[in-house]
């Protein structure tokens, strides 16, 4: 089972608030597109009293925060709580934050945005039958978008499914990609379910903020798949806590369904991707060139996990497979010293000698080791610290023989 222990999950125990749905939306300088939603849920919501919005505003988004302050944002006519917190490197972070904010005690939770159109009538009745099913809170299920193939671009968990990962999204990316690592987590543990009802964006799809290197995230999402499998397997080990026999059955399912995965993932490009940045991103190519630290730090995370895993393939004697991992770490916009030497180690170990020599040649010209330099440094340290050493204990005798 790979370290996923069967574990019973109970609502009671756990305190979730039955039929409690909770919306996780987060917004950004788009009041007039926030009421259109919030006139949609009032108009489609069947129990308000049981729906709660947890709405994530920046601290610096002035535009909504006056319009919050000023109550010109109609009232959507169900629990609303506004949470104000400093601005994120990516939505993950904010789904997260909201989750916490709501005290983890809804039945089911709910990805929306600023711009999404609520169009089902009683849409929350149909989320709440469909829930009532699994009294252990593992399931994802989603809207159709209009704008998108059958993926769960609005996921609906139960609250079972965080509690069993113990985190909401996996928190690696700018944009795009939670939705559709949770939706490739949902068909793989086999809780997967297109619900009859529609959830449209406002005005159509647009486009997408703080998107920026997409080959790179692609490939990154990609590469990520072994954390997927193991989310999948966690799932499957709360769903079948007491029947051996039916999780066998549903760990080799999910092992079919991402050998597929790995599949359609063998067909990455690069230009492909560029073109998709191309035809989707709302940043300029200015504003992609401009430093941003949140995006930094995001990057930077997901280029160590890479090395992570090429260590972790390395350690297994699998080289062909790390240097996929390493060669991922090209597309991004940093450049690793350790990512470098260990692919040079991989060559090496493959029989790519020429290769391995040149490009230990470029790391060395890009990261000086001055060798001679640091030993006779040491050497100094040492002699120094000795040294010291040697002072103190003359000192305290010569202390305690004046005394």
């Amino acid at each position: 089972m790979n370290g996923a222990k069967p574990t019973h999950l109970d609502p009671g125990q756990s305190g979730i608030r039955a039929g409690e749905i909770s919306i996780l939306c987060a917004t950004r300088g788009r009041p007039e597109m926030l009421a259109e939603s919030f006139a949609s849920l009032k108009a489609t919501t069947a129990q308000k009293d049981k729906t709660h919005l947890w709405i994530y505003v920046d601290e610096d988004d002035q535009i909504t925060r006056r319009a919050v302050d000023a109550g010109t944002i109609p009232d959507p006519g169900l629990p609303i709580h506004w949470h104000i917190g400093p601005r994120t490197a990516g939505l993950g972070e904010i789904h997260q934050a909201l989750w916490n904010a709501s005290g983890r005690a809804s039945e089911v939770y709910m990805i929306s945005t600023d711009k999404s159109q609520f169009v089902t009538p009683e849409w929350d009745n149909v989320v709440r039958a469909k829930f009532a099913e699994y009294p252990d809170g593992v399931l994802l299920a989603f809207a159709h978008d209009p704008n998108t193939a059958d993926q769960a671009t609005y996921p609906i968990l139960g609250w079972g499914w965080p509690k069993a990962l113990e985190y909401f999204f996996s928190g690696y990316f700018p944009f795009w990609f939670e939705d559709k690592w949770t939706d490739e987590v949902g068909r793989m543990a086999g809780r997967f379910f297109k619900l009859p009802i529609v959830i449209a964006p406002i005005r159509g799809r647009g486009r997408t903020q703080r998107m920026r290197n997409v080959p790179f995230w692609v490939r990154f999402f990609q590469l990520t798949l072994p954390e997927r499998k193991d989310a999948a397997r966690k799932l499957i080990a709360v769903m079948h806590p007491h029947d051996e026999a039916a999780r066998a059955t549903a760990l080799k399912a999910m092992e079919e369904v991402a050998a597929g995965l790995a599949k359609e993932q063998e067909a990455f490009s690069d230009v492909y991707a560029t073109f998709q940045e191309e035809r989707h991103t709302a940043m300029s190519p200015e504003e992609r060139n401009h430093f941003n630290a949140l995006y930094f730090k995001l990057e930077a995370q997901a280029v160590s996990r890479l090395i992570l895993f090429a260590e972790e393939l390395v350690a297994q004697g699998q080289h062909a497979g790390a240097l996929k991992y390493l060669d991922a770490t090209l597309l991004s916009d940093l450049r690793v010293r350790w990512a470098e030497k260990l692919k040079a180690d991989c060559l090496r170990a493959l029989g790519r000698s020429a290769e391995a020599d040149r490009l230990s040649r470029e790391v060395l010209a890009a990261w000086p080791e001055m060798g001679a330099v640091r030993r006779l440094f040491r050497f100094l340290g040492m002699v120094a610290t000795e040294g010291k050493r040697l002072f103190v204990i003359a000192t305290e005798k010569t202390n305690k023989h004046s005394h």
